[in-house]
């Protein structure tokens, strides 16, 4: 097997080919193919007879259904296995329909599997190609040297000679001829014949039982969109983990060290002026790094969101905004938790943005859900001109969106109004009971 060439490079000369391991190795391969047709193939018609014709037996037939695709599925992978040994071929194999614990449903599933059918149009197709395969082996290898022996016994047939079809072959030197023409056919035909009845058979194998370029690059982006699903979740959690390491212990021992001030404070009353002051400037820095620290778990990924979700956690955030914001949220059922902060980054940003540049006098915050799709809109009656090319907020707001294949938009014609538009995809309700 390590000496085989791969399919990519098999020789192409007549004398490559009589040095190469793939020529035998694809002889093999085509006398099988018969025995391939003719087990294999009945095989399959019998399991989806049994399987399409048990049907109506429901309990009975149901399961026939999924097992004759199975089977096909096993032969498939068989045929592959030949083909890498014989021909060193990788094909990368189909994926069956997966299991949903339905027999109906794993029975309709079978039957609609482009899959099946494409093994089965295999095995069909299979039968012509085989029997020209073995055509070939025979032209190839059996014709010539019966032919290259010609002068030793066409003199033995009855009036001493012998007829190739249109030919009459009744002396020596005709003989020899016919001797040399077979070795020329035998060296530089032979190989090259078994060549291209192989390639015809590759050709068969890869399109039918190997999986298409655009099924692979469909394969694809599907892992890289659940790769990068996996790692958006994996911050988001690493946010919540941090969130919940600051509030229960650095924002703790702010507040203990706070209180401890305060009483502090009250028993230096009436000591030393300039001790007071310093107990009192520690006691409001406490205070005040305990704020901060609020505020800073808060934008990370406030507990209120998680506990009761978008509605009470965007309702005060927009309390805590600096002009009026009107907010209307209807999310039902609930998203995911990534989901949710990132429409939680999205509103707080932008409100932010609002408060610093806008000059705006109210503000409006409205998230609805359709479907599989979460809808963000937040407007402002400000100066506009807002443009996510030069801000590096509504970049930043846009890069997030962006990680979870969601839509983001802008409009802010000067004079205002803004309105900022986002949609994401939400998905089913996926979200923990754990988490909620």
């Amino acid at each position: 097997m390590a000496n085989t060439p791969s399919e990519s490079a098999v020789p192409r000369t007549p004398w490559g080919l009589w040095r190469s391991p793939y020529l035998w190795l694809a002889t093999v391969h085509l006398v099988l193919d018969t025995a391939v047709v003719v087990g294999g193939g009945l095989l399959v018609l019998a399991m989806l007879c049994v399987g399409v014709l048990g049907l109506p037996l429901a309990y009975l037939g149901l399961p026939l259904t999924v097992w004759a695709n199975r089977g096909v599925y096993a032969l498939g992978g068989m045929e592959r296995s030949r083909a890498l040994l014989t021909r060193n071929q990788v094909i990368r194999g189909l994926i069956p329909p997966q299991r949903t614990g339905s027999t109906i449903a794993d029975a309709r599933a079978a039957l609609s599997d482009r899959g099946l059918w494409r093994q089965v149009l295999y095995f069909v197709l299979l039968l012509p190609l085989a029997m020209l395969g073995l055509a070939g082996v025979v032209l190839a290898w059996s014709v010539p040297p019966v032919l290259m022996a010609l002068p030793l016994y066409f003199s033995k047939f009855a009036a001493a000679q012998a007829q190739l079809g249109p030919f009459t072959v009744d002396a020596a030197g005709e003989a020899l001829s016919v001797a040399g023409v077979a070795l020329v056919f035998l060296l530089l035909v032979s190989p090259l014949l078994i060549r291209g009845l192989s390639a015809r058979d590759a050709q068969l194998a890869r399109a039918c039982l190997g999986r298409s370029e655009t099924g692979e690059l469909a394969e694809r982006v599907d892992q890289l969109v659940t790769s990068r699903q996996k790692v958006v979740d994996s911050a988001e959690a690493e946010r919540r983990r941090m969130e919940r390491d600051l509030h229960d212990g650095a924002q703790q021992r702010l507040v203990s060290l706070a209180m401890t001030l305060g009483r502090a404070k009250n028993k230096a009353a009436g000591v030393d002026g300039g001790l007071q002051e310093l107990i009192a400037e520690a006691h409001a820095e406490a205070l005040l790094a305990i704020g901060e620290l609020r505020d800073l778990t808060r934008g990370l990924h406030p507990p209120v969101l998680t506990d009761r979700g978008l509605d009470a956690a965007i309702s005060a955030v927009a309390a805590r905004a600096p002009l009026p914001v009107r907010v209307e949220v209807q999310v039902s059922p609930r998203p995911s938790l990534t989901i949710e902060a990132i429409a939680y980054f999205v509103v707080t940003e932008a409100l932010t943005n609002v408060a610093k540049h806008a000059k705006a006098a109210r503000a409006e915050v409205s998230i609805h859900r359709n479907d599989d799709v979460l809808r963000i809109t937040v407007t402002d009656d400000g100066k506009g001109g807002a443009d996510a090319d030069l801000g590096t907020g509504l970049r930043g707001l846009a890069d997030r969106v962006s990680g979870v294949d969601g839509k983001f938009a802008v409009v802010s014609p000067l004079g205002g109004p803004t309105i900022l538009t986002v949609e994401v995809p939400c998905g089913p309700d996926t979200q923990p009971v754990e988490d909620r």
